[in-house]
């Protein structure tokens, strides 16, 4: 009855030891994520302010793209509209000389014909 009293007690004895050695490591962990996610909190916060100066940076940086690329554009097409009126301008103006020194050829043949009968 002794050797089961005592087997019981050391059975007890070791029981509490892991038990308390159990509750330290658990206390320890709960430290450790505590920690963590206060430093992941802080990291969040930091992030956050740094990212939101940024986003009105890129926005106004997108805004003034935007911009130039609309401008561009409608300079690009008073430009084409313009270089179209210039070549159909030249171009009617062209075939009315075109037409005009036909005729004067025409007239010099005819003349330089009529000097050689």
């Amino acid at each position: 009855m002794l050797n089961a009293s005592v087997s019981f007690s050391v059975l007890m004895l070791t029981g509490v030891v892991c038990l308390i050695i159990l509750t330290v490591f658990i206390c320890k962990l709960i430290i450790s994520i505590t920690n963590l996610t206060n430093n992941a909190n802080i990291i969040a916060t930091s992030v956050q302010q740094e990212i939101e100066p940024t986003l009105k940076e890129l926005k106004e940086a997108a805004k003034s793209i935007n911009s130039i690329a609309n401008n561009a554009d409608t300079k690009f097409q008073n430009t084409k509209i313009s270089l179209g009126s210039i070549i159909g301008a030249t171009a009617c103006l062209g075939g009315k000389l075109k037409s005009f020194s036909q005729g004067i050829m025409k007239g010099i043949s005819f003349g330089l014909g009529l000097f050689k009968k």
